[in-house]
């Protein structure tokens, strides 16, 4: 069994939000998605989804995305991203979730022997990306993306808190006897150095095998190349779509 990943995917099946808007390179990424993933992807592998799916602003207006996902092969981990409006309390995004796809909020799910936790996160204005992106790209990534302030500075702290309490909820509810677990977050925990924070410092304490995070976009050309970095025997995977090319992300392959 082979786990992957990808995430950011932003799908907008209505039409209301296209995403070639930011890019050539985003051009029908939907089907670039969707081939990469029949290619890759087998009936018995599971691929994790790090948030902000959809551009659906309501529950009931998500149903196109789900259901492209649900005919692609294998089974679906999801995470909330900032983007996910349509997420809405986690029992009502459960009772619509096509069959093998798995949504996450305060606690995790165990599939096949593996286990999967994780926690939407939130911006961390301390984090220093700009080793990931070419120069010219550098001040225009700063500028779009929101990764110093969403809120404002109190807010953000408080929502960071937060949702740092939910990751330590969801990790220790990870099944301890299972063959590899895996942490999704929404936010990137860390900058490509993986130096010390407090997100970082609780995934150190909890030792997943690897944390897959999305958030990032880019504006062009680049030369990135997973795995993201390894810290305390852990490995972290960026898994935004356009930085992994549309193309799911191979993080690890169970026996």
């Amino acid at each position: 069994m082979k786990i992957y990943a990808i995430s950011d995917l932003h799908l907008s099946f209505s039409g209301a939000k296209p995403m070639d808007i930011f890019g050539s390179h985003w051009e029908n990424h939907a089907d670039k998605v969707e081939a990469a993933w029949r290619a890759l992807v087998g009936e018995d592998d599971i691929v994790c989804l790090a948030g902000d799916l959809s551009w659906a602003l309501k529950l009931e207006d998500v149903g196109e995305e789900l259901e492209w996902l649900a005919s692609l092969p294998g089974k679906k981990v999801l995470i909330k991203g900032n983007h996910d409006y349509w997420w809405s309390s986690i029992s009502k995004v459960r009772r619509i979730l096509p069959d093998d796809i798995y949504a996450i909020q305060n606690d995790s799910v165990t599939i096949d022997g593996v286990s999967f936790g994780g926690a939407r996160g939130w911006v961390d204005p301390h984090l220093d990306f700009s080793p990931l992106f070419p120069a010219e790209e550098a001040g225009s990534q700063v500028e779009d993306e929101e990764l110093f302030t969403i809120l404002g500075e109190d807010k953000d702290r408080a929502l960071y808190e937060k949702e740092l309490a939910r990751l330590q909820m969801s990790l220790a509810s990870l099944d301890s006897g299972a063959r590899c677990k895996v942490a999704l977050l929404h936010f990137p925990p860390a900058g490509p150095d993986l130096a010390g924070n407090p997100v970082v410092e609780l995934l150190d304490s909890f030792r997943p095998d690897h944390v897959l995070f999305g958030h990032l976009h880019l504006t062009g050309e680049n030369n990135f190349s997973n795995p993201y970095g390894k810290r305390s025997g852990v490995t972290y995977h960026l898994t935004s779509a356009d930085f992994i090319n549309f193309t799911p992300h191979l993080v690890a392959e169970v026996d």
